[in-house]
């Protein structure tokens, strides 16, 4: 019966690495949809919680959502058969949805950081570049907009899509000679990594020096210090997941299309690896940007037990602090 089943598939894998495969597919897949629609949700459910950078993480959760829905059952039933089922339209339609949602996902990241460093870093000029609501709005189109527009010149013959199947997904074919496409990708991905990387480093650093100046003034009893000292630690562990779980998720895809593109070999399993973290990407940042902020913790209390926004029993002089430097918000109209 193994044998049998190690011959029919075009890979030659057995049935327990067949079934193993797609049960892990489809826990992502139901983790991304469960996570990111909770996040939307809540911001859409209540008022408080329609504020400026949450614009950003209902877009970026909308992303996640749409890459669940859209991309990942192509993967889950190629991951199954081995092969790509539909023709190759549904392959182009696969791999311009999957690259759109994978680059406004990048994008939105981008944005984030970028709304967070200026709140926290460039205070001065936040009202400047995101003066309402509705600015935010435009800013999340824009992010869409461009995404298209990156993704979709294979449909018009810059570069060609086929079903790849080491990583069991149609994506661009990073083997082709237009290097020109490759070059703007690999430009838009390392511009927005570097922006991501520099952004939470000096939002730490900021806080950093911001705490050590209030403890430098603190000649009580220590109280203050040991408050803003707990704050700069919050604000580091913040930091430092954001640009970890980034470069785990999205970092081994990029150095893979880049490997394959100057003509080097990537093994089968590394290749699989690569694409597991790339869509569990949409599972850790409902996590990262919406679960872990304090403002949707309150949000989802009252949603799983109508009780009244807000915690009247929580350190408000550290959670007011912790917030603004880690999630802006209660400042924002």
């Amino acid at each position: 019966m193994r044998s049998q089943t190690i011959s029919q598939d075009p890979l030659n894998r057995s049935r327990g690495e067949i079934v193993l495969e797609v049960t892990f597919a489809i826990l992502v897949c139901l983790a991304s949809v469960l996570g990111n629609v909770l996040v939307v949700y809540v911001i859409n459910r209540y008022s408080e919680m329609q504020t400026i950078t949450n614009i950003f993480i209902h877009n970026l959760a909308l992303t996640d959502v749409l890459m669940a829905t859209l991309s990942m059952p192509f993967w889950i039933t190629s991951l199954y058969t081995g092969k790509w089922n539909l023709g190759q339209e549904w392959c182009e339609f696969s791999a311009s949805a999957q690259q759109t949602m994978g680059l406004a996902s990048l994008l939105n990241l981008g944005l984030i950081a970028l709304n967070r460093y200026i709140k926290v870093v460039k205070r001065a000029l936040y009202t400047k570049f995101f003066s309402s609501k509705r600015v935010a709005w435009l800013y999340s189109g824009f992010v869409w907009l461009v995404s298209l527009l990156l993704a979709t010149p294979p449909l018009y013959g810059w570069g060609k899509m086929n079903f790849d199947s080491d990583s069991f997904i149609c994506v661009f074919n990073w083997r082709n000679e237009n290097v020109s496409f490759l070059i703007l990708h690999a430009g838009v991905f390392n511009v927005t990594t570097c922006a991501i990387i520099y952004s939470y480093w000096k939002i730490y650093r900021t806080v950093k020096e911001s705490t050590d100046n209030v403890n430098a003034n603190v000649v009580q009893n220590g109280v203050g210090a040991q408050r803003f000292h707990r704050t700069d630690i919050d604000v580091l562990k913040s930091c430092f997941t954001v640009v970890c779980f980034f470069l785990i998720t999205w970092g081994p895809m990029g150095l893979v299309c880049f490997i394959i593109t100057v003509g080097g070999y990537i093994p089968h399993k590394v290749l699989m690896v690569s694409v597991y973290l790339l869509f569990s990407s949409s599972v850790v940042n409902p996590i990262i940007y919406g679960i872990t902020n304090p403002q949707f913790k309150q949000a989802f209390k009252k949603a799983f037990s109508c009780s009244r926004f807000g915690n009247e029993d929580e350190d408000q002089s550290h959670a007011r602090v912790t917030a603004i430097m880690i999630h802006p918000r209660s400042t924002e109209t």
